[in-house]
Formats: structure tokens, sequence, C-alpha cells
């Protein structure tokens, strides 16, 4: 237990930094990342302590979908193409309401090669905690039930600084996560939609921005 309460707290510090520093993502309370630097390493540190540390203390879970079936395949791929539509549009819908200034450093294809590996591998990693490692360590001693809630009241507070709106969609989100996880015994189908979810909105942040650069 002792590695998951090192590894929330360790994120949490660096989660609070970065947002005192607005750096927590690409767009910060109308206002491009103040630090790209601190944005990216924010997302390394999530790397470590999510996806290393705990991997060096407890078994790793069962990344690989053991029993397919096409049930299963059907509704991962509805959720995921769905999320993703869903995603884009109201991405796409926000940006072109907000205006800002964006470095063209920002949009460079140096950093943005950068940043969307490390954004993905960060979020693998994320997800790979809460509903790989601390999920099964949390059924094993508390069952399905205990163990759902209490992954997703901690996945509720780690969004505390997004504000109470995201907080608020963090639990229907968790709950799915978490039940997708468990239906598949992998934490891979929680990747998958997490991932649909997060970078249509950097993609859509750069193609927006990309073209007001142009103009």
């Amino acid at each position: 237990m002792w590695v998951f309460i090192l590894s929330c707290a360790a994120f949490a510090l660096v989660l609070v930094i970065s947002y005192k520093k607005k750096s927590l993502r690409l767009l910060n309370d109308d206002a491009a990342v103040k630090h790209p630097g601190l944005m990216i390493f924010l997302n390394v540190s999530g790397i470590f302590l999510f996806g290393i540390l705990p991997a060096l203390v407890y078994p790793f879970p069962n990344f690989f979908v053991q029993e397919n079936s096409l049930l299963k395949m059907f509704v991962l791929i509805t959720l995921v193409l769905t999320t993703s539509f869903v995603a884009f549009r109201v991405a796409e819908k926000d940006l072109e309401k907000r205006i800002f200034t964006v470095a063209p450093t920002l949009l460079s294809w140096n950093f943005l090669s950068l940043y969307f590996l490390v954004r993905i591998l960060f979020i693998s990693a994320y997800e790979l905690w809460f509903r790989g490692f601390f999920l099964e360590y949390s059924t094993e001693n508390y069952g399905i039930v205990y163990a759902v809630t209490i992954n997703v009241v901690l996945y509720v507070l780690l969004h505390v600084v997004n504000g109470k709106r995201e907080m608020l969609s963090c639990i229907p989100f968790g709950i799915l996560l978490c039940l997708m996880a468990i239906w598949f015994g992998s934490p891979l189908p929680a990747v998958f939609i997490h991932l649909a979810l997060t970078i249509p909105y950097d993609i859509q942040f750069v193609r927006i921005k990309s073209k007001t650069l142009v103009a």
C-alpha cells in the first residue's frame, strides 16, 4: 500500500506546482501553458510514479486481453469512436471561442513530437496504475464494490485542480473505466478510452492555433 500512497502524494505535489504555474496542460484558464518544460516534467513524473514505481513492487497487471469476444470488441470500439468524436466536437467549440496567444515554439514539430509521445505514455501509465495495479490490489483486499468506489474517489480528488465540472465528470467516467477493466481483465481498454478523450483536445488545440499563426 505504501507504494500507492507514495505515488499519489508525489504526483499530487508536482500537480499542485504545475497548477500554480499554469502549466497543467497546453491550455490553462484561457491561456496557453506558461512553462512547457514543467508540463513535460509533470507527465514524465507520472510515467515514473504510476507506471514504473509500482511495477518494482507489485506483479505487472495483465495488460493484454486474454478472452476476446465480438461483443467486447464491439463495445470497446464503439466507446472509443464515440468518445473521440464527442471530444473532437467539444474541443473545437471550446477552443474556437477562446482568444489567447500561443508562442510559435509551442506549435513546433520538435516540441509537439515530444509532448504527444510523453502524453500518450503518461495516460497509459496513469490507467495502468488506476485500472491495473491499484484496482487489482483493492479488489483482492476489499472486493469489487469498495475497490471501484475507492478508485473513483481518488480519481476525482486528483482532478480537484481542474474545477468542479471536471471533477463531477470523473465520477461516471471513472466508473466506466473501472468496469471496462474488470470486464476485460485488463487496463488496456481504459487506456484506449482515456486517450480517445484526451488526445483529440490537444489535436484540436494544435490545429486551431496553427491556423491562427498562419493567418
